[in-house]
């Protein structure tokens, strides 16, 4: 049963823990309910402590509510499925932004195997080394060379506009 006690203790939990507190099958259902009749009773007097404990019931459920979605969203960020102590709403909660994210990824791999596919004579460049270049690593974290006078060599065009700036090699057609 729903209280204001119980539902600070709720949330101090929520709020000291990582994971999800595991809270009773049909708490978003009870937590309805007695936010309502709390409201139907706070309308109803002219007392300004019921009115008052009602606008704080609000806030700690506004806060524990929204904890724990802030929790379920970061399952479903690190590819979580499931979690303990979650509600059925949360679990399809969870269900249905971690096919949301499935499906961002799956669309942002395209554009990136798109951008590298199609592109990817255009992003290439041949050059001949015009000095010797020591190993080096790229924008891409890559490691390129060493590199002898003369040495002919396909890289990315980033790395080949730098070499060509500084002077290094000499770009081939």
């Amino acid at each position: 049963m729903l209280n204001y006690s119980r539902l600070r203790e709720m949330q101090r939990s929520e709020m000291a823990s990582s994971e999800l507190c595991t809270v009773e099958e049909g708490f978003y259902a009870e937590l309805k309910e007695f936010l309502e009749a709390k409201r139907t009773e706070a309308v109803s007097s002219s007392n300004l402590l019921v009115i008052k404990e009602y606008e704080n019931l609000r806030k700690i459920a506004k806060a524990i509510v929204g904890k724990r979605t802030e929790k379920v969203v970061l399952l479903a960020l690190r590819g979580r499925k499931e979690a303990s102590g979650m509600t059925r709403e949360e679990a399809h909660f969870l269900s249905k932004i971690a096919g949301i994210i499935e499906e961002n990824d799956a669309e942002m791999a395209v554009l990136f195997e798109e951008g590298e596919g199609n592109g990817k004579k255009d992003n290439i460049k041949r050059v001949k080394f015009i000095k010797d270049m020591d190993p080096y690593k790229g924008l891409d974290e890559k490691v390129y060379g060493p590199f002898r006078t003369g040495e002919i060599a396909q890289l990315p065009l980033d790395e080949a506009q730098w070499l060509l700036k500084e002077k290094i090699a000499e770009l081939l057609a």
